[in-house]
């Protein structure tokens, strides 16, 4: 292995690592098994809204932008994933401007099975700082760490923006533990 593909492979273990940390950070944060029986949930297949009792419980969504969108995106998992096993999402989207409209589409990676609330349907004039609710539900097929991508259109007054963000899914055991590293890695390697 080249120097240049030894500091692509290491790269990308950290990346990974850095992950692997921050959805386990992100996961210890969603509280416990049980649903919050205080937590309001949609009824009608709309989103509602209003402030939550439950909200407090929630973290925040990855964003894929370094710009802060119109919109904090915020999340609660109802219980531990386990494959096989539906498992509720429940979103807060808080608009932090005047929007006109505010829409929202959810798509699980591989690995995962969308089970409902695929998206949110128009929503129009969502007063500035009052959550709008909106729960998804999935199902893990295979242990992992997966991923449901959240993408967050907001139109305001004077422009249009879509925001991307990441909810991070550990199912099961999540992955198989990394190999560990070279005793010495920057020996070169015997050729085979």
């Amino acid at each position: 292995m080249s120097r240049r593909d030894d500091g692509t492979a290491r790269g990308t273990t950290a990346r990974w690592v850095a992950f692997v940390l921050t959805a386990a950070v992100v996961l210890s944060a969603c509280g416990s098994s049980e649903p919050d029986p205080t937590a309001a949930t949609p009824t009608s297949g709309k989103p509602q809204s209003g402030r939550s009792a439950g909200s407090a419980d929630m973290v925040a969504a990855v964003s894929a932008s370094k710009n802060p969108g119109k919109v904090d995106v915020k999340f609660a998992l109802s219980a531990r994933p386990a494959v096989g096993q539906p498992v509720d999402i429940r979103l807060a989207l808080t608009p932090r401007v005047e929007l006109d409209r505010l829409y929202a589409r959810f798509q699980p990676s591989e690995g995962l099975d969308l089970v409902k609330g695929g998206e949110t349907g128009p929503i129009d004039r969502p007063a500035i700082g009052t959550e709008v609710e909106h729960v998804v539900t999935v199902t893990p097929k295979t242990d992992g760490i997966y991923y449901v991508t959240v993408t967050v259109i907001s139109d305001a007054p004077t422009e249009s923006v879509s925001r991307v963000y990441s909810i991070p899914i550990i199912a099961g055991a999540g992955l198989p533990e990394l190999p560990p590293p070279p005793a010495n890695p920057g020996a070169p390697r015997a050729k085979p």
